[in-house]
């Protein structure tokens, strides 16, 4: 598969939105956790929130997105959601108490919700037919490469200049990032501009409009739906747990490498993402996402046990596969069970579930660690989770056959 002209701007410009709104609003966070609690002098779960109140708002940002993408040009959208992300953002910078931070972050969320992976995949799949699976790992990996990139680009100028720094570095990125889908994408479908998808074969194609959802799709299995949502749920509750692996470290007594294992994740965030793609379409998503659970539970293995440097940047880049469960795993586990008419029927939901679950861990675990003292219980918890997201994978592929 060639893509190339519109096809590869489009590409682009859907990679640059998820990097924004996933890598620099999710994937650098945990950097800003131990700096703005000790200026603030509040607790880490108190500061861990501002991830679930993000990722909260992103999820129902991301339930209105289809709503919003209307036919004609989607330049007014972008514009005004990334001015208010960029902006919120740097609003972080001057904010000196908990609670303006916090209503910040409902703004960050949602504005990078509204443009973020309901809106990305969505246009993916109306702009690509052929090597969907590809372009969308392509486009989803880029939020671990933003996370690998400038987590510790963020580190040094946090330590350099201060959080507050860090946030405004933050909004000039995403102002960057964000310029390719506002200079590049057309429409929302290829139609819209006089043009086709790549591969088209003359096949109904997915709509954006709630009337054309609705004509072209079919009924949804209840049971099937429910095992879907749950595996989207607890293997997004898993990724919680990377933004507090500088604590960890700090934690386990070296924490000059905890800003290494972030940045390893990340890395594997973003080859995961595409191996699992590869994987996919050569074994099956049944397969490969069971193979991806083993190895995350040989990463919990290593953190819970090995505490050398060296072990725990490796546990690190394991761990980081869970990325790839809870947005590539996601997306093509719900084209496969589901189909692609009724895609934008069920994706924003499954999505909805996912954020929320993340929003909740990543303060969750933070509480947990203040309660407890240590890591080991969540740790146990991720556990278990993983082995329920496997089971749940081999529920729903045995309820679709």
């Amino acid at each position: 598969m060639k893509i190339t002209g519109k096809h590869l701007l489009v590409l682009v410009g859907m990679c640059g939105l998820i990097a924004s709104g996933v890598g620099l609003v999710t994937n650098v966070a945990g950097i800003f956790f131990d700096p703005v609690a000790t200026e603030l002098g509040v607790g880490k779960g108190q500061i861990s929130l501002t991830l679930t109140i993000c990722n909260v708002c992103f999820a129902l940002g991301g339930m209105l997105a289809p709503r919003l993408m209307k036919a004609g040009s989607p330049k007014p959208l972008l514009i005004a959601a990334t001015a208010a992300l960029a902006g919120s953002t740097a609003g972080l910078s001057i904010a000196h108490g908990i609670g303006l931070i916090y209503a910040l972050c409902v703004v960050r969320g949602f504005a990078a919700g509204v443009i973020g992976m309901v809106f990305a995949t969505s246009v993916l799949n109306n702009w690509f037919h052929e090597g969907i699976g590809l372009v969308t790992s392509i486009a989803f990996g880029c939020s671990g490469i933003a996370g690998a990139v400038f987590s510790p680009v963020l580190s040094g100028v946090i330590a350099s200049a201060g959080w507050r720094v860090g946030y405004l570095t933050i909004a000039a990125i995403t102002v960057v990032l964000n310029l390719p889908a506002i200079l590049f994408l057309p429409s929302v479908t290829p139609e819209g501009c006089g043009m086709r998808a790549l591969g088209d074969t003359g096949e109904a194609k997915v709509q954006t409009s709630d009337v054309a959802q609705e004509t072209a799709a079919g009924p949804i299995n209840a049971a099937l739906f429910g095992l879907v949502l749950a595996y989207a749920v607890i293997c997004s509750g898993i990724t919680g747990l990377p933004q507090h692996f500088p604590g960890m470290a700090e934690s386990f007594g070296v924490g000059a490498v905890g800003a290494t294992m972030l940045s390893f994740c990340m890395i594997a965030n973003t080859a995961g993402k595409v191996v699992l793609g590869a994987l996919v379409d050569k074994l099956g998503a049944r397969v490969s996402i069971l193979a991806y659970c083993v190895l995350i539970l040989v990463s919990l293995f290593l953190l819970l046990f090995v505490h050398s440097g060296t072990a725990l940047v490796v546990a690190a880049a394991l761990f980081g596969l869970c990325y790839s469960l809870a947005t590539v795993g996601i997306s093509l586990t719900t084209r496969e069970v589901f189909g692609l008419a009724n895609y934008t029927r069920v994706y924003p939901t499954f999505s909805l579930g996912g954020n929320v679950a993340n929003a909740a861990f990543s303060s969750i675990i933070g509480f947990m660690y203040d309660f407890s003292g240590g890591y080991a219980l969540t740790l146990y918890v991720m556990a278990a989770m993983t082995l329920a997201t496997g089971a749940l994978i081999v529920a729903a592929f045995s309820k679709r056959a």
